[in-house]
C-alpha cells in the first residue's frame, strides 16, 4: 500500500472510532459533569441548633484554679464601690550563708521595701497618693484570709484587717512603676522580731488619698546584715514569702451562668453527645467542614465585670469534668487563644469555640462523647470576669451548636 493509501486508511479509522469514544464518555457515570456521579447531588448544609435539642448536654462552671494568694499581683484599692488591701509577710532567715560559712546575724541595717507597680493596669484619678505598710493585729493565712477573717474561722478584730503600727510609707506624686520605702520603726528590732516569729502577723498594704486602684506585682525586702564575728555587711534581698489581698464586697460566687476569668479563677466545661441528625440530614459518616459551640454573653456582671481583654483558650478534655478531683479536668489546649473583648461582649457579640476536628471524629464513629473546657490562659489575669448563658438560661441565651456538613453519599463509588 502506498503512503497516500495508508494515510487515507488512518483518517477513516479515526473518523469511525471518535464517535464511539464520545458516546462512551457521555454514558460513563464517572465522567466529569455527569449527573450520575455518586454523591453529585449531596447538599452542603449549615445548621444551628440550641443545646436543649441535643439528646445529652451538660455544662458547668468550676472555680478556684487561682486565688488572691496565688495570683501574680496584689490588688490595693480605695474607692467608693470596692475596697481592697494587700497582705504580705517576710520570713527573715536566722542565719546567712557566705562563700566561707553560715553565720547568725548580729545587726540589720539599710532596710528598705521595694514595690513594683503595674502602671498599665493600675488606675489613678489624682495625686498625691500615700501607700502604707501597717502591722496586722492577727496573723493572716494567705489562702483563707477574707475581708472579715484573718484565717478560716478566725475573724479580724476589725473587718479589713486589724491595723496597728505603721511600718513604712511613701508618697506617689505621679505615675511610677516603682516605689521605695524605709521603715518608720527601729529597723534592727523589726527584722529580729520577724526572725523570731517567722514573719509575725504580717502587714497590710493600704492606700490613702484619691480614689485609686493599684496593682502591685512584686515586693522585695532589701537589707544589709552584719554577721556575728564579721565587720563588713553582706547585702541581701528577698521577695515576700506570703501574699494575698482581701476585697469588700467580695466577688459573688458562680451560679448557673457560665463564668470565665476572675479571682477565684473560673473555667467553663461542656460535655455532650454529638447529634445523629441535624434537621432532616444524617450526620453519620458526613464530611464536617466546620463546627462550633456558640456562647452568648450576659449583661456585664456589676462591680467585677472585666475591664480589659481576657485571653482564653479552649481545651479538649481527656477526663470527665463533672468528676472533680486534683487531676480533673486535664486535656490539650488549642495553640491559638480567643480574645474576650469587654466592649464587644457588652454589645452581645457571641463567642465561637471551634470544635471542627472533634465533630469530624465523632461522625466517623471514633468519638462518642465530646468534652471541652474554656478557660482564661493564664488564670488570674485580673479580678474581672464575664458570664455566658448556660443550658439553664432563657432559650435565646442558651449555648448553640453550629455544624456545616455534607451528608455521606447514598452509595459508594465502585
Amino acid at each position: 500500500m502506498s503512503a497516500r493509501g495508508r494515510e487515507a486508511l488512518a483518517t477513516a479509522l479515526v473518523a469511525a472510532v471518535l464517535p464511539v469514544m464520545l458516546g462512551a464518555c457521555a454514558e460513563d457515570p464517572l465522567s466529569l459533569g455527569s449527573e450520575k456521579v455518586p454523591g453529585a447531588g449531596v447538599e452542603t448544609r449549615d445548621v444551628t441548633i440550641s443545646v436543649s435539642d441535643l439528646s445529652s448536654w451538660r455544662d458547668t462552671t468550676l472555680t478556684g484554679f487561682a486565688r488572691p494568694s496565688t495570683a501574680p499581683f496584689v490588688y490595693v484599692a480605695a474607692g467608693t464601690d470596692v475596697s481592697s488591701r494587700g497582705l504580705a509577710r517576710f520570713n527573715v532567715p536566722d542565719t546567712m550563708r557566705t562563700f566561707v560559712d553560715t553565720l547568725p546575724v548580729a545587726t540589720f541595717e539599710e532596710v528598705e521595701f521595694a514595690l513594683r507597680v503595674d502602671t498599665v493596669r493600675s488606675e489613678f484619678t489624682a495625686f498625691p497618693i500615700t501607700v502604707k505598710l501597717v502591722e496586722l493585729g492577727e496573723r493572716f493565712e494567705p489562702h483563707g484570709a477574707t475581708w472579715r477573717e484573718a484565717a478560716a474561722g478566725v475573724p479580724w478584730t476589725e473587718p479589713g484587717g486589724s491595723l496597728g503600727v505603721e511600718i513604712a510609707s511613701a508618697v506617689l506624686e505621679a505615675v511610677s512603676d516603682s516605689l521605695l520605702m524605709t521603715p518608720a520603726v527601729a529597723e534592727d528590732s523589726l527584722m529580729k522580731a520577724w526572725q523570731r516569729e517567722d514573719g509575725g502577723n504580717g502587714f497590710a498594704i493600704v492606700v490613702d488619698g484619691p480614689e485609686t486602684k493599684l496593682r502591685i506585682t512584686r515586693m522585695a525586702l532589701r537589707y544589709d546584715p552584719t554577721l556575728v564575728g564579721r565587720s563588713v555587711p553582706v547585702p541581701q534581698s528577698q521577695f515576700w514569702d506570703d501574699h494575698a489581698f482581701i476585697v469588700d464586697p467580695p466577688p459573688p460566687p458562680a451560679g448557673t451562668e457560665l463564668r470565665v476569668g476572675g479571682l477565684p479563677a473560673s473555667r467553663i466545661y461542656f460535655e455532650f453527645v454529638p447529634p445523629g441528625l441535624l434537621g432532616e440530614a444524617g450526620l453519620q459518616g458526613a464530611t464536617v467542614s466546620q463546627a462550633e459551640v456558640i456562647l452568648h454573653p450576659l449583661a456585664a456582671p456589676g462591680l467585677y465585670a472585666a475591664e480589659r481583654t481576657i485571653e482564653a483558650r479552649k481545651v479538649s478534655l481527656l477526663g470527665d469534668p463533672f468528676e472533680t478531683g486534683e487531676k480533673t479536668p486535664i486535656g490539650s489546649g488549642d495553640l491559638a487563644t480567643t480574645t474576650l473583648d469587654p466592649a464587644r461582649l457588652r454589645e452581645g457579640d457571641p463567642v465561637r469555640l471551634d470544635i471542627t476536628l472533634l465533630m469530624a471524629r465523632a461522625v466517623q464513629d471514633s468519638l462518642r462523647l465530646i468534652r471541652i473546657g474554656f478557660r482564661a490562659d493564664p488564670d488570674a489575669q485580673a479580678l474581672g470576669y464575664w458570664e455566658f448563658g448556660s443550658a439553664e438560661s432563657p432559650p435565646e441565651l442558651q449555648p448553640r451548636l453550629r455544624v456545616v456538613f455534607s451528608s455521606a453519599p447514598a452509595f459508594t463509588v465502585p
